[in-house]
């Protein structure tokens, strides 16, 4: 073999060896176990659903549901933390739509289109739904409950670690009386040390 030939597969060896490596979930599913940061990742978000969802089956609400239209929607679940989690917030609000229609006890107005109106977004930011609108939307929708929240925060740092301790909100609230018929509080908790 000629010394360029051994020069050039050296290289390209080397190369290979020191270049970033790539995994798939489905092929090693413990890629999903460890935490890589503080903020909220698939793993804490399914935690905050089934726990969410377990409450929610078996509360009297659901066991004493009236006859008639059972229609309900998610509205906005607010980030009032300190961390940039707004984006893991987006699919919760999926997850939870995505629960109730597979449960079949309600029919399901989309998020997307409760809060298709740039004004109706701004009147519907989390726990903080002004009731008139409330009332307004479940009139024009056919909407008897709204799913909606807020997620905050308590954050402790040390020399050598920082926690974040979550606290997640969600509610069921009749608009007919404007009642939360449901409430049920998830705690997620992260942390980095190092």
């Amino acid at each position: 073999m000629s010394r360029l030939a051994c020069l050039t597969l050296a290289l390209s060896v080397s190369v290979a060896c020191g270049g970033p490596s790539y995994q798939r979930g489905t092929d090693d599913p413990s890629l999903d176990e460890a935490a890589m940061s503080t903020g909220l990742d698939r793993a804490d978000l399914e935690h905050a659903m089934d726990k969410w969802l377990a409450a929610f089956n078996a509360s009297g609400f659901v066991s004493h549901l009236p006859s008639g239209p059972r229609t309900i929607s998610v509205l906005e679940i607010s980030n009032e933390t300190s961390e940039h989690i707004g984006s893991a917030l987006r699919p919760l609000i999926t997850s939870v739509e995505t629960k109730l229609v597979n449960g079949g006890t309600f029919d399901v107005v989309a998020n997307d289109d409760v809060v298709k109106s740039a004004i109706l977004t701004e009147r519907t930011r989390g726990d903080m739904v002004d009731p008139e609108t409330m009332s307004a939307l479940g009139k024009e929708l056919g909407v008897n409950y709204f799913v909606h929240g807020r997620v905050g925060d308590t954050t402790e740092k040390t020399k050598d670690a920082r926690r974040v301790q979550y606290t997640l909100f969600l509610k069921v609230t009749e608009v007919s009386t404007r009642r939360t018929v449901f409430q049920e509080q998830i705690d997620i908790t992260k942390q980095i040390t190092g």
